[in-house]
């Protein structure tokens, strides 16, 4: 299908950065275009990527960093071609879709919140059992990273295309669009007045959630109206034109989870050594995440069979020569 080029000079209108750097960052994303790729009508609209370079991580000191969540320090990374990624998370509608079509077998399942966590033997992708139904158009929840690596392989194989999980680099990278502020949306804090910018830009745990989903260390500060998942592209896009990079659902990656980035290799390649791993990585915060934890380098892990209601995927898609303008 011809790659679609859209404008998205409205898009770095929203971007409200705090820095002089970042104010320079805003006129770069302004000029950029997003060139959107879908192979079929059900498909994943896939937005492509450019190449460039990024500090991956965040840098020592930072205040809201746990101290073991291996995001620092910071590594210089290039990405040497473009890629393809999916403009919102994959929904419930097109992995029913695919389960029907491919005959893949999902074990009913999943761990639930309700005033603690639950594994509650009856949920899945289709019903999140103490949760509310998921919405057709709602991230597809209750999803284990060989789930999705299954999504992935039916996608390839319906369309032709290399469809797979998206590197941790490659997610990170697309989550910052071209920002160095720990937000892509340019909030350096979630303090004061630019509170509101977190429920404006992502889906994170606001006061509706703590309402129904309390917890007992309550941090909600904005109100984002949705107290747990949302419809898929409900928030502002970031410069790229991708949405939901930080909020909503934390998503899979390929990636085997390590402690730290050191020794890994400066490009796009994802993480893995022969044999596999037992647990894979998880970026991006959730509907159910302090605001704190909605950031661009957030990171995460979660054993390769675990489903549970707060994380989802995006498929990433390999270009042809030729298909990223």
């Amino acid at each position: 299908m011809k790659p679609v080029a859209l404008g998205i000079a409205g898009i770095a209108v929203a971007l409200a950065m705090t820095t002089s750097a970042s104010a320079v960052e805003d006129e770069a994303v302004a000029a950029r275009q997003v060139q959107i790729i879908r192979d079929c009508p059900t498909c994943p609209e896939i937005v492509v990527v450019p190449a460039g370079k990024f500090m991956m991580g965040t840098p020592g000191g930072a205040e809201e960093v746990d101290d073991d969540t291996g995001e620092t320090p910071q590594i210089a990374i290039t990405i040497e071609k473009a890629y393809g990624l999916g403009k919102t998370e994959v929904t419930t509608t097109q992995f029913t879709e695919f389960v029907n079509q491919s005959g893949h077998k999902i074990e009913p399942g999943c761990r639930l919140w309700n005033n603690r966590w639950l594994f509650d033997p009856k949920s899945d992708w289709r019903g999140a059992g103490m949760m509310r139904t998921p919405r057709p158009n709602s991230p597809a929840i209750c999803v284990s990273w060989s789930d999705a690596q299954a999504y992935a392989a039916w996608l390839s194989k319906k369309t032709g295309k290399k469809y797979r999980l998206p590197s941790e680099s490659e997610w990170e990278y697309a989550a910052r669009a071209g920002t160095t502020a720990p937000r892509y949306f340019g909030v350096n804090s979630f303090e004061g007045v630019s509170i509101s910018l977190a429920c404006e830009n992502a889906n994170v745990y606001d006061v509706s959630a703590q309402t129904e989903y309390p917890l007992p260390y309550p941090y909600a500060r904005c109100k984002d109206n949705a107290a747990d998942l949302a419809p898929v592209g409900s928030y502002k896009p970031n410069a790229f034109g991708l949405y939901d990079m930080i909020g909503n659902v934390s998503e899979w990656v390929e990636d085997c989870y390590t402690a730290s980035y050191w020794g890994r290799a400066p490009d796009q390649r994802a993480w893995t050594w022969a044999g596999g791993c037992e647990a894979r990585g998880v970026r991006g915060g959730s509907w159910i995440s302090r605001p704190a934890d909605a950031r661009s380098a957030k990171r995460d892990k979660a054993p390769t069979d675990t489903r549970t209601s707060y994380i989802g995927f995006r498929v990433a898609r390999d270009m042809s020569e030729g298909e990223a303008k």
